[in-house]
């Protein structure tokens, strides 16, 4: 079984802390808890009109900025 990698901090995942970006697809990691020690390496949107919550690496939220507030 092959160990899963942050796309942004090449570094492995733990399985429990990380989210699936919606522009590249690129798994990284996201703090799903308080005490969760991993670094941040992507953020998350609310878009109240439509009630969508977006996900993106660091290296999307770069390439577009318009995505993210």
């Amino acid at each position: 079984m092959l160990e899963e990698i942050c796309c942004v901090c090449r570094e492995p995942l733990d399985g429990q802390n990380y989210s699936q970006c919606n522009i590249c697809g690129g798994h990284f990691h996201m703090a799903w808890s308080i005490t969760a020690e991993v670094p941040t390496c992507g953020k998350y949107q609310l878009y109240e009109r439509s009630g969508v919550l977006m996900f993106l690496c660091e290296g999307c939220a770069e390439k577009f900025p318009s995505q993210m507030t």
